[in-house]
């Protein structure tokens, strides 16, 4: 008995050392994270610096697309990389013989599919342009799924002299994610745009915006759905808040379009000696869709009506215009 209790001792002693480890939760760092938004004052100090950008460094640019809709063919995608040029993609189903100018700036209206004639289709648009600015565009209706992503990359080295901040400035352009209820084809939307910047490969600052539908309905005629918003990371300026304590800035389907406040952003990277290589990344991803009200179903589809001789269907789309946004910055300061 003496024997079994030295030998099981030790081991006991390590399970309850063990357990202590699994319920105690691990201690935070005492120091600030390397990365962070800069302040107004911090902000400032940059001010007639010098900096790099797509006109004196070198940027690798990147577009894909892909779409599908019902009963208008196998999904489509297309990818395309550029050195210092833009790069810029469209796909749509139905696939299209002469396919629109490519943004930017926008999608013309004629470029658009007039739904009532077509039906369930998608279309996306996705380019970075040379300066590092980028457009987004991807939109459908009835049972359609419509992807866009845009992005640019560049490397740099950490000069002599000393160690360095690394800053990167850059400018979120205006953004929307909206949809539209037909309540004579009903289909649950769902609109999503992602933005992220990598260093090294790692995550460092990321924002996202959601906006859906949540079971609408027909009730004596009249449209009765919830559309919410919800934002992940740091969020964009929306004029509608879905996630705050009042009632008066909601989603409705009078301010489902409306577009986020263009924002620009300064980050510090932290500091980088000599002889480092940096590796920064900047990935914009659009996706819309819409979904049924139970897993297979067909409820989301466009519905002909033979009296009026069209399609009713719902939608969702999401955009981001550059066209005022600004080339990003990156700092080395001393």
């Amino acid at each position: 008995m003496t024997t079994i209790h030295r030998t099981l001792g030790p081991a006991l002693a390590g399970l309850a050392a063990l357990a202590a480890l699994t319920t105690t939760p691990p201690a935070r760092a005492d120091l600030p994270l390397p990365v962070k938004e800069m302040s107004a004052a911090e902000i400032n100090a940059l001010s007639g610096l010098p900096y790099l950008s797509p006109s004196n460094q070198t940027f690798r640019m990147a577009a894909a697309v892909q779409v599908s809709a019902y009963d208008k063919g196998a999904p489509l995608q297309g990818v395309q990389r550029s050195s210092g040029a833009a790069a810029a993609v469209y796909r749509s189903l139905p696939v299209q013989a002469s396919p629109p100018p490519l943004l930017p700036p926008m999608p013309a209206g004629s470029a658009l599919f007039d739904h009532a004639q077509t039906g369930d289709h998608a279309q996306s648009w996705a380019t970075m342009a040379a300066d590092g600015k980028p457009y987004l565009h991807a939109r459908g209706f009835g049972e359609f799924g419509a992807e866009a992503t845009a992005s640019w990359t560049t490397s740099l080295v950490v000069p002599a002299g000393g160690s360095r901040e690394v800053v990167l400035r850059f400018v979120l352009p205006p953004a929307s994610v909206a949809g539209y209820t037909e309540q004579d084809g009903i289909g649950r939307w769902r609109s999503r745009l992602r933005g992220e910047v990598l260093v090294n490969g790692f995550p460092a600052w990321s924002t996202e915006a959601l906006r859906l539908t949540i079971e609408p309905k027909v009730q004596s005629d009249n449209l009765s759905e919830t559309i919410v918003l919800q934002q992940f990371g740091q969020a964009m300026s929306f004029p509608t808040n879905d996630e705050d304590a009042g009632s008066g800035n909601d989603s409705s389907a009078a301010t489902v379009n409306s577009q986020s406040t263009q924002r620009v952003v300064h980050l510090s990277l932290g500091r980088f000696d000599p002889g480092a290589a940096v590796d920064l990344s900047m990935i914009l991803r659009a996706s819309a869709l819409t979904v049924p009200a139970a897993p297979n179903g067909s409820d989301h589809r466009c519905k002909y009506n033979n009296a009026a001789a069209r399609y009713y269907c719902s939608r969702s789309s999401v955009t981001l215009n550059g066209a005022g946004a600004e080339p990003p910055r990156i700092y080395l300061v001393p």
